[in-house]
């Protein structure tokens, strides 16, 4: 009887073990796959920055192409208009001041 005790208590101590085992390596496999998840979670967000900074130009000499650029167009669209400002706005006074003050040929055989 004292070897069947005995023998269910080391079984008992062995489940026991057995199962705080598991649970060990539960939790060890648990914190591996956060650790590669997050790995893997920083790469892909590194990978993702590239590529945006890449189609918005913001990084580097792409960036400072186009604004350089945009900045030599803006200049070269104020030089232009500064040059036909005078002669435009000459134009648009010539057509507003010149106004027709005859009667038209119908309209006084009507009256």
């Amino acid at each position: 009887m004292n070897q069947l005790k005995e023998a269910e208590k080391k079984a008992t101590m062995l489940v026991m073990d057995a199962r705080k085992a598991r649970g060990d390596r539960m939790k060890e496999a648990k914190s591996e796959a956060e650790k590669i998840i997050s790995d893997y979670r920083a790469e892909m967000e590194l990978k993702y920055q590239d590529s945006l900074a890449k189609v918005t130009g913001s990084s580097g000499s792409a960036g400072s192409e186009l604004e350089s650029s945009t900045n030599a167009e803006i200049g070269k669209m104020t030089n232009e208009f500064n040059a036909k400002k005078v002669s435009v706005e000459k134009m648009l006074l010539e057509l507003v001041l010149k106004v027709n003050t005859e009667v038209p040929k119908a309209k006084s055989e009507v009256v």
